[in-house]
């Protein structure tokens, strides 16, 4: 419920400022943009798709554009009503900070929307029905993993058996013998493996570094 609630908050904080101040400039950048990317394909022969164009396009618009919306903004403040000049010079300076503002609730809010699908995909039948499953799944996971284990981990000798290992001389053996390590992970035949494990028996142990 607080997310929700987060969300149309920033939502409506962000709308205004957005729609006046930051929509008419995404929008006029795109559509440049696209213009100059299309020009950019036809005179180049290696380009593939331009975006590079785009974004170097879309910067420029935007410099030259948003402070012009800005002046256009308050011409309109000049001859469309009756405020005096501090308080149009104030609305005036105040126009950054609110596109400003306007982006950073648009990105809480967008956070925020990533966070709601969860909540949002448990309503969904076929996701209650997966979300039973899963306790059993994680049983199984780990029924599976300890089989393996004891499976797998005698081929290791001193490596599984042992308290206290010295890791250098394992990672030493690992780095000589990584073929038939190898060969083992791909066939599922540890014989070789645990022959080649056989060599830690002698190597002088160290307490295992925590």
């Amino acid at each position: 419920g607080y997310r929700i609630v987060h969300l149309l908050v920033l939502l409506l904080l962000s709308a205004i400022p957005n729609i006046f101040l930051n929509l008419p400039v995404r929008i006029l950048a795109d559509i440049y943009a696209e213009r100059r990317r299309k020009k950019a394909l036809q005179r180049s022969k290696v380009k593939i798709h331009g975006y590079d164009v785009m974004l170097t396009e879309k910067l420029v618009f935007c410099i030259v554009a948003v402070p012009t919306l800005w002046i256009i903004y308050g011409l309109m403040l000049v001859f469309f009503t009756e405020f005096d000049g501090p308080t149009i010079t104030l609305c005036i300076m105040c126009l950054p900070s609110f596109a400003y503002m306007g982006i950073i609730a648009s990105e809480a809010g967008m956070v925020d929307a990533k966070d709601l699908r969860p909540y949002f995909m448990r309503l969904l039948p076929s996701t209650r029905k997966r979300l039973r499953a899963l306790p059993g799944q994680r049983r199984q996971l780990q029924r599976d993993l300890r089989a393996m284990i004891r499976k797998v981990g005698p081929a290791f000798g001193e490596l599984y058996y042992g308290k206290e290992i010295n890791w250098n001389e394992i990672q030493e053996l690992a780095r000589k013998n990584s073929d038939v390590i190898f060969k083992a992970a791909s066939t599922g035949d540890f014989q070789g493996l645990q022959n080649a494990s056989t060599e830690t028996a002698e190597l002088p142990a160290v307490k295992k570094d925590q």
